[in-house]
């Protein structure tokens, strides 16, 4: 092991100029982007026990803010122009580590698509599933199979060794072939094709509801809006990490192919480090996609006035749905409270323009009607 780590390859003054400050980057808002999604679901959780999505979203967070730790010893490698510096034992834990995180980030978007399948498709099914024992158990689950498959190399299935393409110790596709076709259909194929038939179904849900999320609004009642809104933004997090793992997957097989030709060692390494920006993407995402995840950031942070409560629209426009109430409706001289989900996000389309945003509530009675001075809630929640 440690006579292949030195290898005649080194990287170049300008590669290193240009992947050093990459991966910087990648660990920094991989981390600390991560840290703020997970104080921020953690803090709508308290406020809201309405939905468990939340703790998939926490648990692919600390997935990735353990990925983010673990490229460290990437960017020690790379600003050593390739060479491998902490001997073979660290090569078997990066090893471990880079499998282990990986699989269990993939098993949690596999997750979260059946979490949202079944609070979209099959509703009725879905507290009767998704118990907090369930999703303990769920949770649990994407963290064993790959703890399996990545401990397994270390006692002689395949084996974590260098890759100088890539700066970090990685199991070899060619190395083992039962372990590389149990790992691919365990932790790519099958986690891959739950999410397709999940997305597809969730896909004509909305399609045979006006497939226009503000047609939804306006027909359907508001909870089921904030739910599509949701899996909306899970998808483009899935499409995101799939768009970043094609490269490397092409590459990769055609190295276990042995075509005869040698992937250059810089598509090698531009195609991994696509790999790992999937662990500083998802905050990105959350952030861009959904106002009231961006102001929940804010807020974190202390940036900006969106702690102030939001002047009512001056519009006579009416609400769509019985169920909703205005953001601008006060109560004893109080605001109501945000949205409970950071995913939710308000439309902005322009049939939308002059009607008042809107808070849902789950226990709000439909066959009431809203008062102007008093409360529907109890005093406690006012």
């Amino acid at each position: 092991m440690v006579d292949r780590m030195q290898l005649d390859f080194t990287w170049s003054t300008l590669a290193i100029g240009f992947l050093a400050p990459v991966v910087g980057l990648i660990i920094l808002f991989g981390i600390i982007g991560n840290i703020l999604v997970i104080i921020v679901l953690w803090q709508q959780q308290r406020r809201s026990r309405r939905t468990s999505a939340n703790f998939f979203l926490i648990n692919l967070a600390i997935a990735d803010i353990l990925a983010s730790a673990n490229l460290i010893f990437m960017l020690a490698t790379i600003l050593n122009q390739g060479e491998w510096l902490f001997g073979e034992a660290f090569c078997k834990i990066n090893g471990f580590l880079t499998v282990l995180l990986g699989a269990a980030s993939l098993l949690t978007l596999c997750a979260i698509s059946v979490n949202r399948y079944f609070k979209i498709v099959e509703e009725g099914k879905y507290n009767l599933i998704y118990t907090k024992s369930n999703t303990l158990k769920i949770l649990v689950a994407t963290w064993f199979l790959p703890f399996v498959l990545s401990i397994a190399p270390i006692f002689g299935w395949s084996e974590h060794e260098y890759q100088v393409g890539k700066c970090v110790c990685h199991f070899l596709f060619g190395r083992s072939i039962s372990y590389t076709l149990t790992f691919s259909t365990f932790i790519v194929v099958l986690p891959f094709s739950i999410i397709l038939f999940c997305y597809l179904k969730i896909y004509k849900i909305i399609k045979a509801h006006g497939a226009m999320i503000g047609n939804l609004r306006r027909s359907q009642p508001a909870v089921h809006v904030e739910d599509i809104k949701i899996a909306t933004t899970l998808f483009i997090v899935i499409v995101v990490f799939v768009i970043c793992y094609i490269p490397a997957s092409v590459i990769n097989i055609l190295d276990m192919a042995s075509l005869g030709f040698k992937i250059p060692h810089w598509l090698d390494m531009l195609s991994f480090v696509l790999v790992v920006s999937n662990h500083a993407n998802n905050p990105i995402i959350y952030n861009a996609l959904n106002r009231s995840f961006r102001q929940s950031f804010r807020e974190v942070l202390h940036i900006g006035s969106s702690g102030r409560p939001r002047a009512p629209s001056r519009s006579g426009s009416r609400t769509s749905s019985k169920n909703t109430i205005p953001r601008g409706l006060q109560a004893n001289g109080v605001m109501q409270k945000p949205p409970s989900n950071p995913c939710y996000q308000h439309s902005n389309s322009s049939s939308e323009k002059y009607t008042p945003e809107i808070i849902e509530y789950e226990d709000y009675n439909q066959d009431e009607k809203v008062p102007g001075t008093c409360c529907p809630h109890k005093s406690s929640d006012c």
